[in-house]
């Protein structure tokens, strides 16, 4: 009988040891790091308590600062060379050393005066943006498929497989110094133990660029290319539930309610209450939505689209207070990063078209940078203000916020025709003055198809602007100019309607007579026609 309790206990055991793993995690594995140095396999305190340290400031990437700097310009403090291309967006330790990827498979360290540290050769392109913790580890992905873990003086501590292919997930630490991170052809969201061990991978239906964000309750949401947005339980890796969008969803942002806020490419930004129900949808027309969202402390949304666009929604109600439009090609010129807030709720945001701008938050320009280059990255805040922002070609800057005195040129005058025809081309003349005598430069909105004509050249103060457009669909437009100094001090917007007709001749009933007159075979063929 005995023996017959101990053999029924001993099956039991088995079940329970075979059942516990399928039940409390999906696809929970383990597998064999390489390392260099010791580590332990107790939490290390979660993320580093320093100005940046990590992707969109925090775990629930919220892009906004507690520090900033007063002024109304910007002087580059220094630039230093990291390989052509990068495509990592930067963050910044207890000491102010910020740590970034650079564009020729290279990790960089660089100290706050602009000097480079250290860096490492990472055996793979860097997409991914590092994330330090409490006890100054850096977590950082590779294109060759491993999360690597470097220790502040550059040594790697471990690296463990994420997936066979790219990983441009940006790691994120929970407070208990767990990583989670995003494999693309695995299509798998990790979790990994500070040691390096998996903890447990998540796969969804098709390839993850974007990077998890945790909620205060435990909760990871991550998009995947399925147009999914996953809530994940991170302790165990099970599915809380699913969010269905049209295309592929982007890395989310999370209020203090717990309300998350996405894009996606179907043109949308979505707030869903944390049970996976939607809020609101705010659509931005026919412009992609590759970029994630950042939350300002005046309840408003940031964030940048496909046609250049930096918009500001109401996070309570998803209504558009205003939108920015940035200097782009129209279809080439993407805001494709996050942006970045300070303290005094200032927007900091690059396009591909190398600008980077500072805008305040009312939705006007507050000054403007060009680089040689495109930004494909999000800017980072240091804590005495200092901007930090990687440009492909090829540095990283720094900017100190400085004061000047400045004034705006004064709004422009608008002159061109009220009425036109489709596909004809029209003359618009727009003049201005900038009380410091400086050159100027316009920027013309049609309102047609979300065409502009970006900043043109700089011309002398008081010069008048000519310049043609087209309109080829019917319809009454609000025709747009402002006025923008060197330091991008910009003039209030001048406005005027103009309403095109189509172009197509219409033939007078007489001119018909006039014609059937003149040839009576057409007027037989018609007769015919309408028997």
């Amino acid at each position: 009988m005995i023996k017959k309790i101990l053999s029924i206990g001993i099956i039991i055991l088995l079940i329970i040891t075979i059942l516990v793993p399928m039940t409390f995690g999906n696809y929970v594995t383990h597998n064999k790091f390489e390392k260099e140095g010791s580590q332990s396999s107790t939490g290390n305190g979660g993320i580093m308590d320093s100005a940046w340290p990590m992707y969109c400031h925090d775990a629930r990437h919220t892009g906004i600062s507690p520090y900033g700097k007063e002024g109304n310009y910007y002087m580059i403090k220094w630039k230093c060379w990291i390989e052509q291309l990068p495509n990592s967006s930067p963050a910044i330790d207890k000491n102010g050393t910020i740590y970034i990827g650079g564009g020729d498979w290279e990790f960089f360290a660089i100290y706050p005066n602009g000097t480079v540290k250290w860096k490492y050769e990472t055996g793979g392109s860097i997409e991914s943006s590092p994330a330090i913790a409490e006890d100054g580890t850096i977590y950082v992905g590779c294109n060759n498929g491993y999360l690597l873990a470097l220790n502040e003086n550059g040594k790697r501590k471990w690296r463990v497989q994420i997936c066979h292919g790219g990983v441009y997930s940006s790691p994120v630490i929970d407070e208990n110094g767990t990583i989670y991170i995003a494999g693309v052809p695995g299509r798998n969201i990790v979790a990994i133990n500070p040691n390096g061990t998996k903890k447990w991978s998540y796969y969804t239906n098709d390839w993850v660029y974007d990077e998890p964000a945790i909620d205060e309750k435990g909760i990871l949401y991550c998009g995947s290319n399925d147009g999914f947005l996953y809530a994940i339980f991170k302790d165990n890796g099970t599915l809380k539930w699913k969010y269905k969008t049209k295309y592929d969803s982007n890395s989310p942002t999370i209020g203090d309610d717990g309300i998350i806020y996405f894009c996606s490419n179907d043109r949308y930004l979505r707030a869903l209450y944390p049970d996976g129900t939607l809020k609101w949808k705010f659509s931005i027309g026919w412009d992609a939505l590759t970029s994630s969202p950042a939350l300002g402390n005046d309840g408003n949304i940031y964030f940048g689209c496909h046609a250049g666009y930096i918009y500001s929604v109401n996070y309570s109600t998803g209504e558009e207070n205003w939108r920015y439009p940035t200097y782009c090609d129209q279809f080439d010129q993407e805001v494709s990063a996050p942006v970045a807030i300070d303290k005094y709720g200032i927007i900091y945001a690059g396009d591909w078209d190398g600008n980077f701008y500072a805008i305040n938050p009312d939705g006007t320009a507050r000054w403007k940078l060009k680089t040689d280059n495109a930004i494909f990255v999000s800017p980072v805040i240091a804590e005495d203000g200092t901007v930090y922002i990687a440009s492909w070609d090829g540095y990283l800057y720094a900017l100190d916020i400085i004061e000047i005195h400045n004034e705006p040129p004064l709004k422009p005058t608008l002159d061109g025709p009220s009425e036109g025809k489709a596909r004809e081309e029209y003359k618009f003349t727009a003049t201005t003055t900038d009380p410091d005598g400086q050159k100027i430069s316009y920027f013309f909105d049609w309102e047609y198809e979300h065409e502009n004509s970006g900043w043109l050249d700089f011309i002398p103060s008081g010069t008048a602007i000519n310049i043609t457009q087209t309109f080829y669909l019917e319809g009454t437009y609000t025709v747009k100019v402002r006025a923008q100094d060197r330091y991008g001090a910009e003039s209030p917007w001048e406005t005027m309607e103009i309403k095109i007709t189509n172009s197509r001749n219409r033939v007078s009933l007489s001119q018909w007579f006039d014609l059937l007159n003149r040839f009576p075979l057409l007027e037989r063929l018609l007769n015919f026609l309408t028997i």
